[in-house]
């Protein structure tokens, strides 16, 4: 019994002094920000949306995809008239016309399949084509912020989105968009 209330007693004073020791750490932290650094945020999503080049880029990717899509629809319709039409010939065809209508028609769904994931799957080209147009208007964006940062004095600038709380004055969004005007 001794030994467990003693064990219990040194848990206790561990987590005591634990405890300090993050107090004592979170109580510093603030006045070592306070001495020299100056946080902002802006809200990266409304400045990107109000720069011109999002639209024509927006636009691009909506005439890529709506071309990509079409020739997608034009290869499951043709897969799906030769599927058809199989179906209808299946019961006239030899076993081995049969098997070879059926490998054509697996090869036309197995075309199908791996357009759709080279254009609109994961990593796709539609993916690809939007880091290519949006690359250069996030680095016009990221310009913008490091030039506003550094005549307004911040030291550190948050996307406004990972902001817990925050005060309205370190918010340095309008500053930024009328950065990019210029």
């Amino acid at each position: 019994m001794k030994l467990m209330s003693r064990n219990s007693a040194i848990t206790t004073v561990s987590r005591s002094m634990i405890i300090a020791l993050l107090l004592s750490v979170s109580f510093m932290i603030p006045h070592a920000s306070a001495a020299g650094a100056k946080t902002g945020v802006v809200d990266v999503a409304k400045v990107i949306q109000q720069m011109p080049e999002t639209k024509k880029a927006e636009n691009i990717l909506k005439s890529t995809s709506k071309q990509w899509k079409g020739s997608l629809d034009k290869l499951k319709k043709d897969f799906e008239t030769a599927a058809a039409s199989y179906e209808k010939q299946k019961a006239g065809l030899s076993k081995t016309a049969r098997e070879q209508k059926t490998k054509a028609l697996e090869l036309k769904l197995q075309n199908a399949q791996k357009f759709q994931m080279e254009k609109f799957g994961p990593g796709g080209a539609l993916d690809k084509k939007k880091s290519e147009l949006f690359a250069p208007i996030r680095t016009k964006m990221l310009t913008a912020v490091k030039a506003v940062a550094d005549r307004e004095g911040f030291s550190l600038i948050l996307d406004k989105q990972a902001m817990v709380y925050g005060s309205g004055a370190v918010d340095i969004t309008i500053k930024v968009i009328d950065q990019l005007k210029k």
